[in-house]
């Protein structure tokens, strides 16, 4: 064996290492955002798990300003989001209606145990329903 054979078998030995350490990083970093990915998704859906809504009543006055009303209890465990819970009036996204907890205007949460009052200037409707931000819906044929 020359000097040539054992040059070329040093270089590809470097080089394997080089490669070695290159790719070592990588993995790691792909190993450690998929285990954080998959951390995220069993909190989700514990969250979903423990969210549950109920809507209370529902009320038009068409005698007055036109308003509908809608109350809603957080009857599971999670705290909600007021800011991030939808509300659909015959299938069609509300952008713009009054809400507040316990009576209460200005509260971004909604607590367990707690009462959402939701308040929209709109015509009569035949269905209402209200989303969270977990995606757990309640639907209201009125």
């Amino acid at each position: 064996m020359g000097f040539s054979t054992s040059g070329a078998t040093a270089i590809i030995f470097v080089g394997v290492l080089v490669a070695a350490g290159i790719a070592y990083p990588v993995f790691q970093t792909a190993y450690e955002e998929r285990t954080t990915a998959i951390e995220n998704h069993d909190d989700r859906a514990l969250e979903m798990r423990n969210t549950a809504i109920e809507i209370a009543s529902t009320s038009y006055d068409a005698n007055g300003n036109g308003n509908f009303t809608m109350d809603v209890n957080n009857t599971g465990s999670t705290v909600l989001s007021v800011s991030e819970t939808d509300l659909l009036l015959d299938g069609v996204y509300q952008e713009s209606y009054e809400t507040s907890v316990n009576g209460t205007a200005d509260r971004e949460l909604w607590q367990p145990g707690e009462t959402l009052t939701v308040t929209v200037s709109t015509e009569r409707p035949n269905r209402v329903k209200i989303v969270t931000e977990h995606g757990i819906a309640a639907t209201e044929v009125l």
